[in-house]
């Protein structure tokens, strides 16, 4: 076995990387996985066990970043098995086994490489302030520091440093007063910030020091651009994050998102993903950047513009030249117009069925563009060149990948009746770990039971794809 030392560098969550190895015959058609009681294994539930990827004649692996202080203890209680690669009951998570007795399986946790921690800013008119932590039954109080003026007389900036290498992904905290104040955040239970340095003022956490009381709301412009090559005028839709106008200062990073016309609240098919106010509830609660969305309404032909050349369903598909389009005539009329990032690791795309399609493609085309891809609902390519790009790679030139699947396509449809694409996106899932990627810190991957192909479900799904692909620093 070989250790792995690889960490999570994108939040305040120092990852130890879990390698888990498994040798021997298993039945054709089935997977093994691995349950344990961590967030990253499933939560002991045998229907959410990640499933380990072949790697060579019955040999199978799986890397995935995991953290906690009670990770050495919680691999104790991992319990291996093996599930069905088949319809229906892969899509219902049923039919789990254990492994057969001639199965061995080994795992290798590496070591935290430096510790991490996160500083927590909080601006109080309270004479003492402490934090709770929740993190599942683990509840710890950690008191505050006065370390300086709030923005009135009677405020104090208060600071604690919390151990956040010891948290699971479970954790949360209340910040208390001295008789018995609780302050909660206005949008949950706990305040769950992922960076490593959080401003905490009037139930909103900010990056750094919060600007100046005079603040700016998000809002919204519209520019519209031509693409020759499609023979269409694209109209664009561009959310400008909170304080955009007022800290004038900051560059901000961007997401690309296919389907434009259904993205915001309460518009399009089935009310909308609600993009807009979902990425400006994740940038309040801390648990995204702050961040540009660009919502690029579709082509007249949608699978013209979404899906590669050859496809059997639209064999003069443009995927390339919408991709190119997007790469050099769209981002840079973007970054003269607004101030956004051009660095590599800054750009995102996130679509869902054919547009999750586009999505991967454009990653794969323009890789050093769009290394942040976000597919919803992956659909089917015929034949499926995304996966043939991926296997003629030995690494995926990708910084990060949010990958899921609900299990059925109609909303009505009964469980095990009907499919959502489940076992090929799972197959994607397995050729990009088989690449380089890591579970949970490079690739998420979600198999959503019950969900449906519609926008209901990916605007459900869609916090977990943002804040995976633009988490703060």
């Amino acid at each position: 076995m070989v250790l792995s030392y690889t960490f999570l560098q994108s939040t305040a969550f120092m990852a130890r990387i879990l390698t888990i190895e498994c040798y021997g015959d298993l039945p054709a058609g089935w997977a093994p996985c691995i349950s344990g009681p961590l967030p990253e294994l499933g939560d002991g539930k045998a229907a959410d066990a990640p499933m380990l990827v072949p790697i060579g004649p019955q040999q199978w692996e799986l890397r995935v970043a995991v953290r906690g202080a009670a990770v050495d203890a919680c691999l104790t209680a991992c319990v291996p098995g093996m599930r069905p690669l088949q319809f229906p009951d892969f899509n219902l998570g049923r039919s789990c086994l254990p492994l057969p007795s001639g199965v061995r399986w080994t795992y290798t946790l590496g070591p935290v490489l430096q510790p991490a921690a996160t500083d927590v800013y909080y601006y109080s008119g309270w004479q003492a302030v402490r934090l709770r932590v929740i993190d599942g039954q683990d509840v710890r109080d950690f008191p505050l520091a006065g370390v300086g003026p709030g923005r009135t007389r009677e405020e104090t900036l208060w600071h604690v440093r919390l151990p956040t290498e010891d948290f699971t992904r479970r954790w949360g905290f209340l910040a208390l007063g001295p008789h018995a104040e609780v302050d909660r955040p206005p949008e949950g239970a706990l305040y769950r910030p992922l960076a490593s340095c959080v401003y905490l003022v009037d139930g909103e956490i900010f990056p750094s020091s919060p600007p100046s009381p005079l603040r700016a709301a998000p809002r919204v412009e519209t520019i519209t651009v031509h693409a020759p090559a499609l023979e269409h005028t694209f109209v664009m839709h561009v959310v400008l994050p909170r304080d955009y106008d007022v800290v004038a200062e900051r560059v901000f990073p961007m997401v690309i998102l296919n389907d434009g016309q259904n993205q915001f609240t309460d518009r399009g098919m089935w009310g909308g993903w609600h993009t807009d106010s979902t990425a400006a509830r994740l940038m309040r609660a801390g648990r995204m950047q702050d961040t540009v969305l660009v919502a690029v309404e579709m082509h007249p032909n949608r699978n013209r513009a979404y899906l590669p050349r050859g496809d059997a369903r639209t064999p003069e598909g443009q995927a390339a030249d919408y991709t190119d389009f997007l790469a050099d005539q769209v981002l840079p009329q973007l970054r003269s117009r607004y101030r956004v990032a051009s660095a590599p690791g800054t750009t995102a795309i996130v679509g869902s069925s054919n547009g999750a399609i586009h999505a991967l493609f454009a990653g794969l085309h323009r890789p050093e563009t769009f290394s942040l891809v976000g597919c919803l609902s992956y659909a089917r390519l015929q034949p499926e060149q995304n996966f043939m790009a991926l296997e003629r790679l030995t690494e995926v030139p990708l910084q990060r990948v949010y990958l899921d699947s609900g299990t059925r396509w109609g909303e009505h449809d009964p469980d095990g009746s009907s499919d959502d694409h489940a076992l090929v996106t799972a197959r994607l899932r397995e050729v990009l770990l088989q690449r380089g990627l890591v579970l949970e810190q490079s690739l998420r991957y979600i198999l959503a039971y019950g969900d449906a192909h519609n926008e209901g479900a990916w605007r459900r799904r869609m916090p977990g794809c943002l804040e995976f692909l633009l988490p703060p620093a």
